[in-house]
């Protein structure tokens, strides 16, 4: 069963002035989240949104469940071409540029201190990082060994490519005491 948690109490739809129909105040990239989740990850998944590691790293979505701990993390960049050295940015007045830092380094940065925090807590899962670029749907890769992707269909795709590796329910139970301690 996958289990969304969110730390906040969610504030109460909103209604528009002249009409009966209430405006639903859940993201369109949270819902299709959720939906390719649920396609993949029937049972024994948890998602979490916004986790915050630190006053300037923020993970949007952490998923725990068999198969370990998946961060998807996002970048808003209009990359128009990537490789593992540089990155090329769309920048409208001149161009092309290159974007520092590299976005791939922040995401490897952010897996590397998820995996140091939990083994302090003495909690050892395959954790893996995704970053999703949805403003950079004509992105071009080169060499990339991070995972990256458009939309959250990627994110499906990358879910079910990695083996299993049984992570057991005690340990998936404490990565998610964790997860839902840092949230905002």
């Amino acid at each position: 069963m996958l289990q969304v948690m969110t730390a906040s109490v969610p504030a109460p739809p909103r209604r528009r002035f002249f009409a009966s129909k209430q405006v639903n105040t859940m993201t369109h990239e949270t819902d299709a989240l959720c939906n390719e989740i649920r396609h993949v990850c029937r049972f024994d998944w948890m998602l979490f949104e916004r986790i915050r590691l630190t006053e300037t790293i923020i993970i949007p979505f952490a998923l725990i469940g068999p198969k370990g701990l998946f961060l998807v993390l996002q970048n808003d960049a209009v990359v128009k071409w990537m490789t593992e050295e540089s990155c090329h940015v769309i920048d409208p007045m001149h161009g092309k540029k290159v974007f520092s830092p590299h976005p791939i380094n922040q995401s490897k940065r952010i897996v590397q201190m998820v995996r140091k925090t939990l083994k302090k807590q003495g909690i050892v899962i395959p954790i893996h990082g995704i970053t999703l670029f949805p403003n950079a749907p004509q992105m071009r890769t080169e060499r990339i060994k991070f995972p990256t992707g458009h939309t959250f269909k990627d994110v499906r795709a990358f879910i079910v490519s990695k083996k299993p590796s049984p992570v057991q329910e005690q340990e998936r139970k404490q990565v998610a005491f964790y997860l839902a301690q840092q949230q905002e």
